[in-house]
Protein backbone atom coordinates (compact mmCIF):
# COMPACT_ATOMS: atom_id res chain seq x y z
CA UNK A 1 0.00 0.00 0.00
CA UNK A 2 1.10 3.47 -0.61
CA UNK A 3 1.85 6.06 1.66
CA UNK A 4 -0.55 7.53 3.85
CA UNK A 5 -0.15 11.51 3.47
CA UNK A 6 -3.22 12.33 5.54
CA UNK A 7 -3.04 13.03 9.12
CA UNK A 8 -4.22 9.88 11.54
CA UNK A 9 -7.89 9.77 11.79
CA UNK A 10 -10.32 10.47 14.83
CA UNK A 11 -11.44 8.29 17.59
CA UNK A 12 -13.18 5.70 15.55
CA UNK A 13 -16.79 6.33 17.92
CA UNK A 14 -19.33 4.04 15.87
CA UNK A 15 -18.62 1.27 13.12
CA UNK A 16 -17.81 1.76 9.66
CA UNK A 17 -20.83 2.40 7.83
CA UNK A 18 -22.04 0.23 4.73
CA UNK A 19 -20.30 0.87 1.63
CA UNK A 20 -17.23 3.01 3.42
CA UNK A 21 -14.82 0.42 3.42
CA UNK A 22 -15.32 -0.11 -0.22
CA UNK A 23 -14.82 3.60 -0.75
CA UNK A 24 -11.94 3.66 1.67
CA UNK A 25 -9.99 0.85 -0.14
CA UNK A 26 -10.30 2.36 -3.42
CA UNK A 27 -8.95 5.62 -2.69
CA UNK A 28 -5.84 3.38 -0.88
CA UNK A 29 -5.56 1.93 -4.37
CA UNK A 30 -5.23 5.35 -6.20
CA UNK A 31 -3.07 6.22 -3.65
CA UNK A 32 -0.77 3.35 -4.00
CA UNK A 33 -0.43 4.43 -8.08
CA UNK A 34 3.39 5.09 -8.42
CA UNK A 35 3.03 6.24 -11.64
CA UNK A 36 2.32 9.81 -11.61
CA UNK A 37 0.34 10.77 -14.35
CA UNK A 38 -1.45 7.60 -14.46
CA UNK A 39 -2.13 8.44 -10.21
CA UNK A 40 -3.11 11.65 -11.49
CA UNK A 41 -5.61 10.61 -13.94
CA UNK A 42 -7.79 8.51 -11.29
CA UNK A 43 -7.44 11.07 -8.43
CA UNK A 44 -9.30 13.58 -10.87
CA UNK A 45 -11.54 10.79 -12.15
CA UNK A 46 -12.14 9.88 -8.32
CA UNK A 47 -12.84 13.81 -7.30
CA UNK A 48 -15.62 13.64 -10.26
CA UNK A 49 -17.24 10.95 -8.76
CA UNK A 50 -16.66 12.24 -5.25
CA UNK A 51 -18.41 15.21 -6.31
CA UNK A 52 -21.62 13.25 -7.84
CA UNK A 53 -21.62 11.33 -4.68
CA UNK A 54 -21.89 14.48 -2.14
CA UNK A 55 -23.96 16.06 -4.55
CA UNK A 56 -26.61 13.54 -4.17
CA UNK A 57 -26.38 13.77 -0.48
CA UNK A 58 -27.06 17.82 -0.27
CA UNK A 59 -29.82 17.46 -3.09
CA UNK A 60 -30.64 19.06 -5.79
CA UNK A 61 -29.63 22.57 -6.91
CA UNK A 62 -27.18 22.72 -4.15
CA UNK A 63 -24.62 23.96 -6.56
CA UNK A 64 -21.07 22.82 -6.83
CA UNK A 65 -19.05 21.01 -3.76
CA UNK A 66 -15.49 20.95 -2.87
CA UNK A 67 -15.02 17.81 -4.95
CA UNK A 68 -16.67 19.81 -7.85
CA UNK A 69 -14.10 22.44 -7.45
CA UNK A 70 -11.10 19.84 -7.12
CA UNK A 71 -11.90 17.78 -10.26
CA UNK A 72 -10.29 21.41 -11.89
CA UNK A 73 -7.91 21.62 -9.27
CA UNK A 74 -6.19 17.94 -10.02
CA UNK A 75 -6.81 18.20 -14.01
CA UNK A 76 -4.19 21.19 -14.29
CA UNK A 77 -2.23 19.23 -11.43
CA UNK A 78 -2.16 16.64 -13.86
CA UNK A 79 -0.90 19.16 -16.70
CA UNK A 80 1.76 20.38 -14.64
CA UNK A 81 3.23 16.96 -13.92
CA UNK A 82 3.06 15.54 -17.47
CA UNK A 83 5.46 18.74 -18.39
CA UNK A 84 8.97 18.47 -19.08
CA UNK A 85 9.22 21.75 -20.38
CA UNK A 86 7.13 24.98 -19.98
CA UNK A 87 6.90 26.52 -23.71
CA UNK A 88 10.94 26.78 -24.33
CA UNK A 89 11.38 27.67 -20.66
CA UNK A 90 14.69 25.60 -20.54
CA UNK A 91 16.40 26.90 -23.42
CA UNK A 92 15.29 30.18 -22.40
CA UNK A 93 17.54 30.03 -18.89
CA UNK A 94 19.89 28.25 -20.05
CA UNK A 95 20.70 31.15 -22.40
CA UNK A 96 20.48 33.81 -19.43
CA UNK A 97 22.95 31.34 -17.30
CA UNK A 98 25.08 31.53 -20.39
CA UNK A 99 24.71 35.23 -20.56
CA UNK A 100 25.66 35.54 -16.69
CA UNK A 101 28.46 33.16 -17.17
CA UNK A 102 29.80 35.43 -20.05
CA UNK A 103 29.23 38.24 -18.38
CA UNK A 104 31.53 37.36 -15.31
CA UNK A 105 33.98 36.36 -17.53
CA UNK A 106 34.60 39.64 -18.99
CA UNK A 107 34.10 41.19 -15.80
CA UNK A 108 37.67 39.69 -15.20
CA UNK A 109 38.65 41.07 -18.56
CA UNK A 110 39.46 37.10 -19.77
CA UNK A 111 37.86 36.28 -22.87
CA UNK A 112 39.11 32.67 -22.58
CA UNK A 113 37.17 32.90 -18.86
CA UNK A 114 34.19 34.40 -20.62
CA UNK A 115 33.84 31.31 -22.48
CA UNK A 116 33.84 28.80 -20.29
CA UNK A 117 31.54 31.21 -17.69
CA UNK A 118 29.21 30.74 -21.37
CA UNK A 119 29.52 27.15 -21.45
CA UNK A 120 29.37 26.40 -17.97
CA UNK A 121 26.31 28.86 -17.13
CA UNK A 122 24.31 27.27 -20.10
CA UNK A 123 24.57 23.71 -18.57
CA UNK A 124 23.98 25.08 -14.64
CA UNK A 125 21.06 27.12 -16.49
CA UNK A 126 19.27 24.30 -17.91
CA UNK A 127 20.02 21.92 -15.74
CA UNK A 128 18.28 24.35 -12.71
CA UNK A 129 15.37 24.53 -14.50
CA UNK A 130 14.52 20.63 -15.13
CA UNK A 131 15.28 20.75 -11.42
CA UNK A 132 12.83 22.92 -10.48
CA UNK A 133 10.43 21.30 -12.98
CA UNK A 134 11.03 17.99 -11.49
CA UNK A 135 10.93 19.60 -8.14
CA UNK A 136 7.22 21.49 -9.06
CA UNK A 137 6.06 17.56 -10.37
CA UNK A 138 6.76 15.93 -7.27
CA UNK A 139 5.59 18.60 -5.05
CA UNK A 140 1.99 19.10 -6.80
CA UNK A 141 1.48 15.15 -7.03
CA UNK A 142 1.94 15.19 -3.24
CA UNK A 143 -0.15 17.77 -2.83
CA UNK A 144 -2.51 16.16 -4.94
CA UNK A 145 -2.72 12.89 -3.26
CA UNK A 146 -3.21 14.97 0.39
CA UNK A 147 -6.19 16.22 -0.88
CA UNK A 148 -7.94 13.49 -2.09
CA UNK A 149 -6.83 10.98 0.91
CA UNK A 150 -8.08 13.46 3.83
CA UNK A 151 -10.80 15.22 1.62
CA UNK A 152 -12.23 12.27 -0.39
CA UNK A 153 -11.96 9.87 2.68
CA UNK A 154 -14.20 12.49 4.74
CA UNK A 155 -16.65 12.45 2.10
CA UNK A 156 -17.14 9.45 1.77
CA UNK A 157 -18.12 8.54 5.34
CA UNK A 158 -19.85 11.62 5.93
CA UNK A 159 -21.88 10.08 2.54
CA UNK A 160 -22.49 6.86 3.53
CA UNK A 161 -22.98 7.69 7.26
CA UNK A 162 -26.06 10.10 5.96
CA UNK A 163 -26.85 7.76 3.40
CA UNK A 164 -30.63 6.97 3.91
CA UNK A 165 -31.37 10.14 5.96
CA UNK A 166 -34.37 12.05 5.14
CA UNK A 167 -34.66 14.29 8.24
CA UNK A 168 -31.96 15.70 10.73
CA UNK A 169 -30.10 13.57 13.41
CA UNK A 170 -27.90 15.52 15.86
CA UNK A 171 -26.29 11.97 17.57
CA UNK A 172 -25.63 10.34 14.43
CA UNK A 173 -23.93 13.87 13.52
CA UNK A 174 -22.24 14.55 16.70
CA UNK A 175 -20.87 11.07 16.36
CA UNK A 176 -20.04 11.82 12.48
CA UNK A 177 -17.82 14.86 13.54
CA UNK A 178 -16.49 12.68 16.55
CA UNK A 179 -14.26 11.15 13.85
CA UNK A 180 -12.58 13.86 12.52
CA UNK A 181 -9.11 14.41 14.60
CA UNK A 182 -9.51 17.49 16.79
CA UNK A 183 -7.29 20.66 16.46
CA UNK A 184 -6.17 23.19 14.02
CA UNK A 185 -5.00 22.10 10.26
CA UNK A 186 -1.65 23.63 11.08
CA UNK A 187 -0.98 20.97 13.79
CA UNK A 188 -2.80 18.11 11.69
CA UNK A 189 -6.03 18.46 13.44
CA UNK A 190 -9.67 18.73 11.19
CA UNK A 191 -11.45 21.53 13.12
CA UNK A 192 -12.41 23.40 10.21
CA UNK A 193 -13.78 20.04 8.60
CA UNK A 194 -15.93 19.84 11.45
CA UNK A 195 -17.09 23.24 10.99
CA UNK A 196 -17.51 22.29 6.78
CA UNK A 197 -19.14 19.26 7.24
CA UNK A 198 -21.74 20.46 9.81
CA UNK A 199 -22.61 23.14 7.52
CA UNK A 200 -22.71 20.53 4.44
CA UNK A 201 -25.17 18.41 6.89
CA UNK A 202 -27.40 21.96 7.50
CA UNK A 203 -27.58 22.37 4.08
CA UNK A 204 -28.92 18.94 2.78
CA UNK A 205 -32.05 19.71 4.77
CA UNK A 206 -32.00 23.15 4.40
CA UNK A 207 -35.33 24.55 2.55
CA UNK A 208 -34.12 27.61 1.95
CA UNK A 209 -32.68 27.66 -1.36
CA UNK A 210 -30.54 31.07 -0.67
CA UNK A 211 -29.51 29.83 2.73
CA UNK A 212 -28.50 26.44 1.30
CA UNK A 213 -26.48 27.91 -1.58
CA UNK A 214 -24.89 29.96 1.15
CA UNK A 215 -24.32 27.09 3.12
CA UNK A 216 -22.73 24.74 0.62
CA UNK A 217 -20.27 27.55 -0.38
CA UNK A 218 -19.00 28.29 2.90
CA UNK A 219 -18.63 24.56 3.44
CA UNK A 220 -16.54 25.02 -0.01
CA UNK A 221 -14.33 28.12 1.35
CA UNK A 222 -13.27 26.51 4.81
CA UNK A 223 -12.37 23.06 3.20
CA UNK A 224 -9.94 24.67 1.05
CA UNK A 225 -8.74 26.84 3.55
CA UNK A 226 -8.04 23.81 5.52
CA UNK A 227 -6.67 22.38 2.60
CA UNK A 228 -4.01 24.83 1.59
CA UNK A 229 -2.96 25.31 4.97
CA UNK A 230 -1.76 21.91 5.14
CA UNK A 231 -0.53 22.39 1.30
CA UNK A 232 1.48 25.48 2.59
CA UNK A 233 4.95 23.93 2.07
CA UNK A 234 4.20 22.30 -1.51
CA UNK A 235 3.10 25.34 -2.94
CA UNK A 236 5.91 27.11 -1.60
CA UNK A 237 8.30 24.33 -2.91
CA UNK A 238 7.15 23.98 -6.03
CA UNK A 239 7.64 27.50 -6.66
CA UNK A 240 11.31 29.09 -6.71
CA UNK A 241 11.66 32.18 -4.60
CA UNK A 242 13.23 34.31 -7.34
CA UNK A 243 10.47 33.02 -10.01
CA UNK A 244 7.62 32.92 -8.04
CA UNK A 245 6.09 36.43 -9.75
CA UNK A 246 6.77 35.15 -13.12
CA UNK A 247 5.52 31.79 -12.41
CA UNK A 248 2.03 33.05 -11.03
CA UNK A 249 2.20 35.93 -14.17
CA UNK A 250 2.85 33.29 -17.10
CA UNK A 251 2.26 30.07 -16.10
CA UNK A 252 -0.60 29.70 -13.76
CA UNK A 253 -3.47 29.54 -16.18
CA UNK A 254 -5.97 27.17 -15.71
CA UNK A 255 -9.03 25.60 -17.11
CA UNK A 256 -13.15 24.87 -15.31
CA UNK A 257 -15.06 23.25 -17.75
CA UNK A 258 -14.37 24.99 -21.64
CA UNK A 259 -14.07 28.52 -19.62
CA UNK A 260 -10.30 29.38 -19.25
CA UNK A 261 -8.92 30.78 -16.36
CA UNK A 262 -5.83 33.03 -15.27
CA UNK A 263 -4.72 33.08 -11.53
CA UNK A 264 -2.92 36.47 -12.24
CA UNK A 265 -5.89 38.32 -13.86
CA UNK A 266 -9.26 39.34 -12.01
CA UNK A 267 -12.24 37.24 -12.43
CA UNK A 268 -14.85 38.87 -14.45
CA UNK A 269 -18.75 38.15 -14.08
CA UNK A 270 -19.82 34.70 -15.66
CA UNK A 271 -23.30 35.66 -15.78
CA UNK A 272 -23.99 39.43 -15.58
CA UNK A 273 -23.34 40.03 -12.37
CA UNK A 274 -20.21 39.24 -9.74
CA UNK A 275 -22.71 36.56 -8.05
CA UNK A 276 -25.78 35.01 -8.76
CA UNK A 277 -28.07 36.03 -6.72
CA UNK A 278 -28.48 33.50 -3.82
CA UNK A 279 -24.86 34.64 -2.99
CA UNK A 280 -24.89 38.65 -3.81
CA UNK A 281 -25.95 39.24 -0.25
CA UNK A 282 -25.32 36.83 2.47
CA UNK A 283 -27.09 36.45 5.64
CA UNK A 284 -25.53 32.97 6.77
CA UNK A 285 -22.85 33.40 9.56
CA UNK A 286 -20.49 31.24 8.13
CA UNK A 287 -20.84 32.40 5.09
CA UNK A 288 -20.06 35.98 5.95
CA UNK A 289 -17.08 34.69 8.13
CA UNK A 290 -15.74 32.90 5.20
CA UNK A 291 -15.50 36.20 3.03
CA UNK A 292 -14.07 37.76 5.80
CA UNK A 293 -11.18 35.75 6.52
CA UNK A 294 -10.31 34.95 2.82
CA UNK A 295 -11.60 38.10 0.60
CA UNK A 296 -8.91 40.74 0.79
CA UNK A 297 -10.72 43.63 3.17
CA UNK A 298 -9.16 46.39 1.20
CA UNK A 299 -11.03 45.34 -1.90
CA UNK A 300 -14.41 47.12 -2.95
CA UNK A 301 -17.11 45.20 -2.06
CA UNK A 302 -19.61 43.67 -4.41
CA UNK A 303 -17.19 43.40 -7.11
CA UNK A 304 -14.56 41.14 -8.15
CA UNK A 305 -11.90 44.07 -9.45
CA UNK A 306 -8.73 42.68 -7.00
CA UNK A 307 -9.23 39.50 -7.34
CA UNK A 308 -6.10 38.38 -9.20
CA UNK A 309 -3.13 37.10 -7.37
CA UNK A 310 0.25 38.29 -8.06
CA UNK A 311 2.26 35.99 -5.83
CA UNK A 312 0.46 32.36 -5.69
CA UNK A 313 2.69 31.08 -3.01
CA UNK A 314 1.45 33.71 -0.72
CA UNK A 315 -1.20 31.92 1.13
CA UNK A 316 -3.85 34.95 1.36
CA UNK A 317 -3.33 35.81 -2.32
CA UNK A 318 -4.63 32.08 -2.97
CA UNK A 319 -7.88 32.53 -0.99
CA UNK A 320 -8.28 35.72 -2.01
CA UNK A 321 -8.80 34.36 -5.77
CA UNK A 322 -10.16 31.02 -4.82
CA UNK A 323 -13.25 32.85 -2.97
CA UNK A 324 -14.14 34.78 -4.90
CA UNK A 325 -13.93 31.87 -8.16
CA UNK A 326 -16.25 29.72 -5.55
CA UNK A 327 -18.63 32.07 -5.10
CA UNK A 328 -19.19 33.88 -8.93
CA UNK A 329 -19.19 30.11 -10.29
CA UNK A 330 -21.14 28.09 -7.96
CA UNK A 331 -24.01 27.47 -10.33
CA UNK A 332 -22.20 27.94 -13.76
CA UNK A 333 -22.47 24.67 -15.72
CA UNK A 334 -19.19 24.05 -16.91
CA UNK A 335 -18.31 23.77 -13.27
CA UNK A 336 -20.03 20.46 -13.24
CA UNK A 337 -18.73 19.31 -16.27
CA UNK A 338 -16.38 16.18 -16.81
CA UNK A 339 -13.17 16.39 -16.64
CA UNK A 340 -12.02 14.32 -19.48
CA UNK A 341 -15.10 13.86 -22.06
CA UNK A 342 -15.38 10.14 -23.06
CA UNK A 343 -12.31 9.10 -21.13
CA UNK A 344 -13.45 8.87 -17.26
CA UNK A 345 -12.52 5.77 -15.38
CA UNK A 346 -14.60 4.27 -12.45
CA UNK A 347 -12.70 4.53 -9.42
CA UNK A 348 -14.98 4.06 -6.57
CA UNK A 349 -17.19 1.68 -6.00
CA UNK A 350 -21.07 1.88 -6.78
CA UNK A 351 -22.85 3.61 -3.57
CA UNK A 352 -26.09 4.41 -3.04
CA UNK A 353 -26.81 7.52 -1.38
CA UNK A 354 -30.32 8.76 -1.72
CA UNK A 355 -30.86 12.16 -3.23
CA UNK A 356 -32.34 14.58 -0.91
CA UNK A 357 -34.99 17.13 -1.47
CA UNK A 358 -35.75 20.01 0.99
CA UNK A 359 -37.87 18.58 3.75
CA UNK A 360 -40.60 20.02 4.88
CA UNK A 361 -40.38 21.90 8.50
CA UNK A 362 -42.31 19.81 10.00
CA UNK A 363 -40.25 16.77 9.37
CA UNK A 364 -36.72 18.56 10.12
CA UNK A 365 -36.51 16.67 13.94
CA UNK A 366 -33.33 16.21 15.19
CA UNK A 367 -33.93 13.93 18.61
CA UNK A 368 -34.79 16.97 20.74
CA UNK A 369 -33.34 19.74 18.74
CA UNK A 370 -33.25 21.51 15.31
CA UNK A 371 -31.34 21.45 12.83
CA UNK A 372 -29.96 25.07 13.90
CA UNK A 373 -28.79 23.76 17.31
CA UNK A 374 -27.07 21.19 15.52
CA UNK A 375 -24.45 23.54 14.07
CA UNK A 376 -24.16 26.15 17.07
Amino acid sequence: MGERVAPERGRMTAPAPPGYDACRAALDAVLAIRDPEVGNLQVTCAHYELSLLLGRRLGPDAGANFHTWAVWGSREAGTTIGRRDVDGLTPRMAALGAGVGALLGFTGRRPRRALVGLGVGAALGGLATRFALRNARDRIAHGNRIVVDEIGGATARFATTFADDVEPDGDRLLDFLAWLRPGPAAEGGQDDLRRAFTAYYRAAFEPDRHRRHQLVFAANCIVVAHEHVRLQTDIATAMPPFMRRWITRTLLDFRVGREVLHVAHDLTPSQGAPYPTTLASLTEPEAISAVASLRDARRPAGTLTGSGASDWSAFAQRMNYVVELFRSRHLVADVFAEPYPGEMIAVLPKLRVSALSAQPEAQRRVRGTTAKSVAS
